[in-house]
C-alpha cells in the first residue's frame, strides 16, 4: 500500500491492516558492502572447503586461465571473471567442493617492455637482472591491483593460494615438463623460419600473432632468366614471378612450379619471351602493360629439375625449378619465387632437395651483409619492410628484370604486443615437436564437453595446423631454456641430465643465479659432461619459453589423480575463443606430451579439461571492440557506480554495486560477442530494482511469521498450490539453464517469473489476505512465501550473491536459526518440496484453466474501465459461464475471488440485459 493511500485511511482502518514491515533498504548501504562482499566470497569460499571434505563430497575444479599482469581490469576480464564465478556458485549449490585458484601470467613482452618504459628504459638495459627485478616489480603491483578489483566484483576463490608463473615452485615445476619432454625426444634446435618481431627482436608463436586485413605492401612482378631445354634445343626465356614480399627476393633459391599445369611462352615487346601458366594468360595484359603473342606451351613436369640464373647474382651458380603441390595458378603467374629463409613451405620444399635455408635478415629487420654482397648500393642496415624493399627493386629494375611493381592490400601478420607488422625469418630456435603427439590430443578431445559445440572443431583445426611450436624467445623476463652451448664450438647440449642438473642447481640456488653467475660457472655444467668433452668450458643460453609454455603447463597447480599419477583433469576450462590457439592449445599439447613421456597408454591420455566453455569479446553498442582512440571504453567500476545511467534527483548516481555487472554478464549470451551500453544496463539496473522491492516485501510478510511448521504445503488452499506449481516450474527451468551453461536463459526465466508469476499473479492474489486477514488464512500466504523467499535467493545467489547475502542478514531470526544459510542451501533442498506440485498433472490442468480465466477477466476488466463503471478490480464481480472445465471452478469456487482479485465469483447465466456488464470470452480445450 502506498503512503499516499495510508494517509486517505481513517486511522482506524489502518490499525486494522497488518502491513508488511521491513527493514531491508532500498539500495545497500554502501558501509555494509564489505561486510557482505566478505561473507558471500572468503567467508563462503573457507566454509565449503571445510566442510565438504568427507569422502561423500564431489569435488568441482575450474582452472583459471591466467590473465596478464601487466596494467587494470577491462570490461572482457569481467565478463571472464564473472562467468567462471557463476559456474563454481552454481556447481556449490550442487553440494560440490569447490577448487578455484587464481593464476596470474607474469613473464612475457608485454611486462618487459612496459616495465623498462616506466624505468625510463625505452631502448632496454643489457643486464638481465635489472630487467627482471622491474618486471617482477610491475607484475606485483599489476596482481595486488588486479586481486583487490577481482575481490571487489564478488569473485569466490582461493586467494590466499594464488598461483602466479613468476613463482619458483611454479617454475620448477614448469622446467620439470620440459625435461620430461626433452627425455621423449620432443624438443630440438633448428635453423628454420619462424615469425619474427623486429619491434620486439623476438620469436613468436601463432597465438602471439594478430591479423590485419588492410595491410598495404609492394609486390612485384620478377624476371628469372634460364634456357629452357626444348625438342633439342634452348631457348632464352623468363620466368615470370609474382611476390608480395620483394625483399625476400636476396634469399631466393629456387622457382616452383606445379608439374600438372600447362605453362605458356609468350613473346613480348619490352621484356622478350617469358614462361606463365595458361591459366593465368587473362590476367597478363594487367601486369604486363602490353600485348604479348603465344609462341609454345609447356607442361610444368618439363620445367621440373631446369636451372634459371638470379639476375642480380648473375655470377652465382644456376638454381633449380622445382616442382610442389602449393603451386597453383588462381593468384600470380603459377611459378612462386622460393626462399627457403623466408617462408615455411619454402623452406620444407627446399630441406627435401638438400637445398639449405638463408636469410640475410638480422635481429631488428635489416638486411646483414650477406644480401646480395658486392652490389652497390649495399642493403647492408636497411629496414626490409620499406628502404630494404626499394633498394631490392632498384637492382632488379637496372638489370631489366622488374616487370611491374604495385602496391598489394591483404591480410598480414602483425605483433599483437607491439602492433607493428612481422616478417619471416629462419633462425636457431627451440622447437617442441607436438606432431608427435597430435594424434593422440585429437583423440582426448573426444572425450571433452564444449559449450558452446562449435568450439570442439575450432581447437581441432587448431591442433592440426601446428606440426612444430617455437618455444624459445630472446627476452630476459621468463623461464631460461635451461641449455647449455660449448664455449668455443657453440654446440647446444639438451639431455635429460643436463636439464634435471639445470633444476637441481635452480632449486638449490634460486632462479636469479641462472642470471646472475659467471657465464661459463661450472656448477651448472654436470661433471660427465665437461669429463666427455675434455673439460672444455660450457656457457648458459640466454633464452626464454614462450609464455604459452608458462600458462600452459598451469595444470600443475591442480592436484595429482592417484590412479595414474599425473594431474587429474579440471572439470572445466573457462576462456574467451582467440584461447583456442593460445591457451586452450598449449595446455592440452603439453599436458597429452606429458603423459605420452610418461609411457601412458594411448587409450587413458586424457585432455586436461573435462569440459571447455569459451565466451566471446565485449562490444560498444555499435558493435565495435572497446578502443581509448575511438572513445567508446566502458570501464566495470562505471557499471557498479551506475555512472552510465541518469543521475538521480540532487545530482547522485543510483549504484546497484558488483551485482549490477554481475548481472549484466548473465543476462548477455556470452556464445557470441557480447554488447554493453547505457539501454542494456537500464535493463540490469530496472530488474535489480525488482528483485530489491520483491524481497522487502516478502521480508516484510515473513518478519511475523512462527516458520514453516505452522502448515504443511499439501494442506494449503489452491492460490498457494498453483503459486507452487508456478515455482517448481520456474526452478526446474533455470536449474536445467544453469546446469547446461545458459545463464543468460536462467535468468531471462528468473525475470520472467519474478514479473509474471510472482508479482503478476501470486502476490496481487494474496494482498488482500495478507494485509486484512490473520490468523490460519494469513499463514498459508506465509507459508507459500517462505518458500518462495529460500527458492528464489538460490534461483539468484550464483548472479546476485551480495544481494542474497544482504537479504540473508535482514531475514527474520527464526529463517536464520532453522534453515542454512542462502549460499549454503542445495537444489536438491528444495527439489525435495517442490517435486510434488511439478509432477501433479490436475494441478497443472487447474493452473491452466485458472491464468486462461484470469487473462480474459483482465481484458473485460479493461472494457468495463473504459465504459467508466469501475475502477479497482474488487469493484467487479464475475460470473462465469462455461460449459468445459466446470469441475475445476466449482472445486475451487471459495478460492477464485482470491485468485481473480475481485469481490466476488460466480458459475452461471449472466444477466441478458444489462448496462453495467461487460464480457470477454475464452477457450479451455477448445472450447469457448
Amino acid at each position: 500500500m502506498t503512503s499516499l493511500a495510508r494517509k486517505l485511511l481513517p486511522t482506524s482502518w489502518i490499525s486494522t491492516l497488518t502491513l508488511p514491515k521491513s527493514a531491508f533498504p532500498p539500495r545497500c548501504r554502501l558501509a555494509d558492502q564489505p561486510t557482505y562482499l566478505q561473507r558471500c566470497t572468503d567467508d563462503l569460499y573457507r566454509w565449503q572447503q571445510r566442510t565438504r571434505n568427507g569422502s561423500q563430497s564431489q569435488e568441482f575444479v575450474l582452472h583459471d586461465g591466467p590473465p596478464f599482469a601487466n596494467g587494470p581490469l577491462h570490461m572482457g576480464h569481467a565478463l571472464n571473471k564473472i562467468l567462471k564465478d557463476i559456474t563454481c556458485r552454481f556447481q556449490l549449490t550442487l553440494g560440490k567442493r569447490i577448487q578455484y585458484v587464481p593464476g596470474w601470467d607474469c613473464h612475457g613482452l608485454p611486462i618487459e617492455i612496459k616495465a623498462l618504459e616506466l624505468q625510463g628504459q625505452h631502448n632496454g638495459w643489457k643486464d638481465p637482472l635489472k630487467i627482471r627485478d622491474a618486471a617482477c616489480q610491475l607484475a606485483t603491483a599489476a596482481i595486488s591491483t588486479q586481486k583487490a578489483e577481482f575481490q571487489r566484483w564478488g569473485i569466490m576463490a582461493d586467494w590466499e593460494n594464488a598461483w602466479k608463473t613468476m613463482d619458483q615452485d611454479f617454475e620448477l615445476r614448469q622446467l620439470e615438463i620440459f625435461s620430461s619432454m626433452v627425455k621423449k625426444g620432443l624438443i630440438n634446435r633448428r635453423f628454420k623460419p619462424v615469425y619474427w618481431s623486429p619491434s620486439s627482436h623476438t620469436a613468436l608463436a601463432e597465438a602471439e600473432l594478430e591479423y590485419r586485413d588492410d595491410h598495404p605492401s609492394t609486390a612485384a612482378y620478377i624476371k628469372y632468366n634460364m634456357l629452357l631445354a626444348r625438342q633439342g634445343r634452348t631457348l632464352p626465356v623468363g620466368l615470370l614471378v609474382w611476390t608480395t614480399t620483394p625483399w625476400t627476393l636476396p634469399a631466393n633459391r629456387a622457382i616452383a612450379v606445379n608439374r600438372a599445369l600447362e605453362y605458356c611462352i609468350i613473346d613480348t615487346l619490352k621484356h622478350g619471351c617469358l614462361i606463365i601458366a595458361s591459366a593465368a594468360l587473362d590476367q597478363a595484359d594487367q601486369y604486363l602493360g602490353e600485348g604479348y603473342t603465344i609462341v609454345d606451351s609447356v607442361m610444368g613436369e618439363d620445367l621440373e629439375g631446369q636451372m634459371y640464373i638470379d639476375p642480380v647474382e648473375s655470377g652465382s651458380p644456376g638454381r633449380l625449378i622445382l616442382h610442389a603441390d602449393f603451386v597453383s595458378a588462381t593468384t600470380g603467374t603459377g611459378l612462386v619465387h622460393v626462399a627457403p629463409g623466408h617462408g615455411m613451405d619454402d623452406y620444407e620444399l627446399c630441406i627435401k632437395h638438400g637445398i639449405d635455408a638463408f636469410a640475410p635478415v638480422d635481429d631488428v629487420g635489416c638486411f646483414t651483409n650477406l644480401a646480395f654482397p658486392g652490389r652497390n648500393p649495399q642493403l647492408e642496415g636497411k629496414p626490409v619492410l620499406d628502404q630494404g624493399t626499394e633498394a631490392v627493386l632498384e637492382m632488379f629494375h637496372t638489370t631489366g628484370a622488374l616487370v611491374r611493381r604495385h602496391t598489394f592490400i591483404h591480410r598480414y601478420p602483425y605483433d599483437w604486443r607491439t602492433k607493428q607488422p612481422v616478417i619471416i625469418r629462419a633462425t636457431e630456435q627451440w622447437f617442441a615437436d607436438v606432431g608427435r603427439v597430435q594424434a593422440e590430443a585429437l583423440t582426448s578431445l573426444d572425450g571433452v564437453k564444449f559449450v558452446p559445440p562449435g568450439g570442439r572443431d575450432r581447437l581441432r583445426s587448431f591442433v592440426l595446423s601446428r606440426k612444430e611450436w617455437c618455444i624459445s624467445r630472446q627476452r630476459a623476463w621468463g623461464v631460461p631454456i635451461p641449455a647449455l652451448y660449448h664455449e668455443k664450438t657453440g654446440e647446444a647440449i639438451l639431455t635429460a641430465e643436463s636439464v634435471d642438473h639445470v633444476i637441481s642447481q635452480i632449486r638449490d640456488r634460486g632462479m636469479a643465479s641462472w642470471w646472475s653467475d659467471p657465464s661459463t660457472d661450472p656448477r651448472w655444467t654436470i661433471p660427465s659432461l665437461r669429463a666427455e668433452y675434455g673439460g672444455a668450458n660450457f656457457r648458459r643460453g640466454k633464452d626464454t619459453m614462450d609464455v604459452w609454455f608458462d600458462s600452459g603447463t598451469s595444470w600443475t597447480q591442480t592436484q595429482k589423480d592417484g590412479n595414474n599419477h599425473t594431474f587429474a583433469p579440471a572439470d572445466v576450462y573457462l576462456e574467451g575463443t582467440d584461447q583456442h590457439r593460445g591457451w586452450f592449445q598449449s595446455s592440452l599439447l603439453t599436458y597429452v606430451a606429458q603423459q605420452t613421456a610418461s609411457e601412458a597408454r594411448n587409450d587413458t591420455i586424457k585432455a586436461p579439461f573435462k569440459t571447455l566453455i569459451t565466451h566471446g569479446f565485449v562490444l560498444d553498442s555499435a558493435g565495435r571492440k572497446m578502443s581509448k582512440s575511438i572513445g567508446n571504453v566502458i570501464s566495470p567500476q562505471e557499471i557498479i557506480a551506475g555512472t552510465l545511467l541518469p543521475a538521480a534527483k540532487g545530482g547522485k548516481f543510483d549504484a546497484m554495486g558488483p551485482d549490477a555487472l554481475r548481472l549484466w554478464v548473465a543476462m548477455s549470451d556470452y556464445t557470441n560477442d557480447v554488447k554493453v551500453n547505457p539501454s542494456l544496463l537500464q535493463s540490469v539496473h530496472s530488474h535489480l530494482a525488482k528483485y530489491r522491492t520483491t524481497f522487502k516485501f516478502i521480508l516484510g510478510v515473513l518478519e511475523d511469521f512462527g516458520g514453516p511448521t505452522t502448515v504443511q504445503p499439501q494442506a494449503l488452499r489452491i492460490p498457494h498450490r498453483l503459486a507452487l506449481l508456478q515455482l517448481a516450474r520456474a526452478f526446474r527451468k533455470v536449474h536445467e539453464c544453469y546446469g547446461r551453461g545458459d545463464y543468460s536463459q536462467a535468468i531471462s526465466e528468473v525475470n520472467r517469473y519474478v514479473v509474471n508469476d510472482l508479482s503478476g499473479f501470486y502476490l496481487e492474489s494474496v494482498k488482500d489476505v495478507l494485509y486484512a486477514e490473520r490468523g490460519y488464512l494469513r499463514q498459508q500466504a506465509q507459508s507459500t512465501l517462505l518458500i518462495i523467499h529460500q527458492c528464489l535467493q538460490t534461483m539468484l545467489g550464483p548472479v546476485t550473491p551480495l544481494l542474497i547475502e544482504e537479504v540473508w542478514g535482514y531475514s527474520p531470526a527464526y529463517i536464520r536459526n532453522q534453515y542454512p544459510h542462502a549460499l549454503q542451501m542445495t537444489w536438491a533442498e528444495h527439489h525435495q518440496l517442490l517435486e510434488p506440485f511439478a509432477e501433479d498433472t490436475e494441478l497443472a490442468m487447474d493452473l491452466s484453466v485458472v491464468t486462461t480465466a484470469i487473462a480474459a477477466i483482465r481484458t473485460a476488466q479493461e472494457k468495463a474501465r473504459s465504459m467508466k463503471l469501475m475502477a479497482s478490480g474488487l469493484e467487479s464481480h464475475v460470473m462465469l459461464q462455461v460449459e468445459t472445465a466446470v469441475s475445476c471452478f466449482e472445486r475451487h469456487l471459495p478460492d477464485l475471488a482470491m485468485l481473480f482479485v475481485v469481490s466476488g465469483v460466480e458459475i452461471g447465466e449472466p444477466p441478458r440485459h444489462s448496462e453495467r456488464m461487460a464480457s470477454q470470452e475464452f477457450e479451455v480445450d477448445g472450447a469457448k
